[in-house]
């Protein structure tokens, strides 16, 4: 008698904000098979992204607006829910508009909660739902409390934990994560610093500055840099960037005029080059680097503007962080 095939074991991914689908890529690297992905997104550069990698796969099906989707009609579907909801108005960084869980932006994460709650309670099969939330660590004690206690009335063995990416990846990135995993663990540290991932050029940090929508200028988004902690650059000769900030300070201006560079845009300059003399911008390559993305996942997509491309990682998820703590799905 013919033997019937092993079933391989898989899961079914829900994945809210799904962003350019770092978490498809952090269960694929901790080694677990997907057998649906089920990606929630709704913007274009994001979505061409995707499509570049995934528009072929069958088993990669984009949902779109995370308001339309009806939790009942997966409820017999999924093993594991991620999201990272807006942190716009939660986030310390944007104080004119600190709305919390109220903002017009960050009260979206109701709508996964409403997805998390019909999904495990309106399932005829008796299986266990697990699922993992990132946000920003610099929301206030009451956003904080107020999400685990929303997620607490659907899962009551859901944990917090708060992970700097800086442990596993070359840019400091504060994040508080809820997820009802067991035994989830902090991922084990890295020894990769910021200088490691550079093409060409120096830094004077061992870790990045987290990575935000935008960077500073190149005209003079030094003092930025070094006064309010903002942005990432690098430095194109190794004895200034060991100058310490006062000095370079001083020195930045007269280098700045004798280069010429007015800020002009679209002047022609390579993403690898030093237009102001002094210093450039982390690249698209390096930004993937710099959340453990990997490399040409986004620098290698065409048609896509590096503005948009930067803006998308920077959205992302840090991959090796969240590879640490889905491990334990295996």
């Amino acid at each position: 008698m013919k033997q019937a095939p092993i079933k391989q074991e898989g899961i079914n991914v829900l994945s809210l904000f799904d962003g350019i689908s770092c978490a498809k890529l952090a269960l694929e690297k901790a080694g677990i098979k997907i057998n649906k992905y089920y990606s929630s997104e709704i913007c274009p550069h994001a979505l061409a992204i995707q499509n570049h990698h995934y528009s072929g796969d069958t088993n990669f099906i984009q949902l779109g607006d995370v308001r339309k989707i009806d939790g009942i009609e997966l409820r017999n579907e999924i093993d594991l829910v991620i999201f990272g909801s807006p942190c716009t108005n939660l986030s310390s960084i944007n104080p004119v508009d600190r709305r919390g869980l109220e903002g017009a932006e960050s009260k979206l994460f109701y709508e996964a909660k409403r997805i998390l709650h019909d999904i495990h309670a309106f399932s005829s099969i008796h299986k266990k739902l697990y699922f993992l939330m990132e946000n920003v660590a610099s929301m206030t004690a009451k956003d904080r409390d107020a999400i685990t206690s929303e997620l607490y009335e659907i899962f009551p063995d859901v944990k917090l934990v708060k992970i700097n990416s800086a442990d596993v990846s070359p840019a400091n990135r504060r994040r508080l994560y809820w997820t009802n995993i067991p035994n989830v663990e902090i991922p084990k540290p890295s020894q990769i610093k910021y200088q490691d991932i550079v093409v060409n050029g120096y830094v004077d940090k061992e870790k990045a500055n987290v990575l935000l929508g935008t960077n500073v200028t190149l005209t003079n988004g030094i003092f930025r840099y070094h006064k309010m902690n903002i942005g990432n650059i690098i430095y194109k000769y190794k004895k200034f960037a060991e100058q310490s900030t006062e000095q370079k300070l001083v020195e930045y201006p007269f280098i700045l005029h004798n280069s010429g560079y007015i800020g002009k845009s679209r002047s022609g300059f390579d993403e690898y080059d030093f237009p102001n003399g002094c210093y450039r911008l982390p690249t698209v390559l390096e930004s993937e680097r710099l959340m453990t993305i990997p490399d040409g996942y986004v620098s290698g997509v065409p048609n896509i503007s590096k503005t948009n491309k930067l803006k998308a990682i920077g959205l992302a998820m840090t991959v090796d962080v969240i590879t640490g703590l889905v491990e334990n799905l295996k």
